[in-house]
């Protein structure tokens, strides 16, 4: 038996396998258990076990990996892991949430690209050290994440309104949704609606302005596709030598035009890199990374 955990910002998924065959299935809102910063409680290593049915918390046999959002340093993840192991004398492994899409294919040596909510590009160097590169955040900057495309996008608006340039269909799809009259209106409609989720659920309207050839939408998909391209390339610089690039995450996998933005561009860079897109649950990675699990005394 074995137990493979996913921790999203919003989501937590708990899976328990027996032999590769699934005998539990949860999913439940990460802040019904998590209080505070993930490692800054450590009762909230006890609360996520609690998702685990009994008995299988605390049998030596059963080992449990965890791919946790907000553990984006080796530091976090041995804090998680070592509260964890306090009250599971099992094997147990705790990565960031992004490194189960790898195992999740197959593949123990991955760079992980993520972009859907958010967007980020880690993977390890050579002396398995956790390095990553992007993910400052919604408000910030997050290349191809849905609001970071919806940013640049009524951006792109304004900056071609003072360009004296008639609103295309990009401009009008935005526009009508807020009702806004004009370009600088919808700037500031767009600011009183700052909201990760408000923000994010407009992304669909600008790949639809592009599928329907709006040049501006799709200068704002080449850009972050390209902007993530470059992200794999500076964490190889970094040291992270994994030539298998694993892309996942609602907006990558569901929008062909950022997809093929992002692998054209990365192969431009380098051509030894190999893609893979990771269209099945991250969760099953985390299984598959229990069962590599040494076990206890081995």
């Amino acid at each position: 038996m074995e137990v493979g955990i996913d921790i999203g910002g919003t989501n937590t998924r708990v899976l328990v396998t027996d032999d590769g065959v699934p005998v539990s299935n949860a999913r439940v809102l990460t802040a019904s258990w998590r209080h505070g910063t993930l490692t800054s409680d450590p009762s909230n290593a006890r609360r996520l076990l609690d998702l685990i049915p009994e008995p299988v918390v605390g049998r030596l046999d059963v080992p449990i990996a965890v791919g946790a959002h907000g553990c984006d340093t080796q530091n976090q993840c041995q804090t998680l892991q070592t509260w964890i192991s306090r009250e599971h004398p099992g094997p147990v492994l705790v990565v960031n949430d992004s490194e189960l899409f790898g195992p999740a294919l197959g593949l123990f040596s991955t760079i992980a690209v993520v972009c859907g909510t958010g967007s980020i590009v880690v993977g390890r160097n050579s002396a398995g050290e956790i390095i990553k590169v992007g993910g400052f955040g919604w408000i910030l900057d997050d290349p191809g994440a849905a609001p970071g495309v919806v940013r640049a996008a009524v951006i792109a608006i304004m900056r071609e309104h003072d360009n004296d340039a008639e609103p295309g269909i990009l401009a009008h799809l935005l526009m009508g949704h807020y009702g806004s009259t004009d370009p600088v209106e919808l700037g500031y409609d767009f600011t009183a609606d700052a909201d990760i989720t408000r923000w994010g659920a407009l992304a669909p309207l600008v790949f639809q302005a592009a599928e329907a050839g709006d040049q501006l939408a799709l200068d704002i998909i080449r850009t972050d596709g390209g902007r993530l391209a470059e992200d794999v390339i500076r964490l190889r610089a970094k040291g992270v030598r994994s030539a298998d690039v694993v892309m996942a995450g609602g907006v990558i996998t569901a929008q062909p035009l950022l997809e093929r933005s992002f692998t054209e561009a990365l192969a431009r860079m380098d051509p030894t890199l190999r893609v893979h897109v990771l269209r099945d649950p991250p969760v099953n990675g985390a299984i598959a990374l229990a069962r590599s699990l040494p076990a206890r005394g081995s």
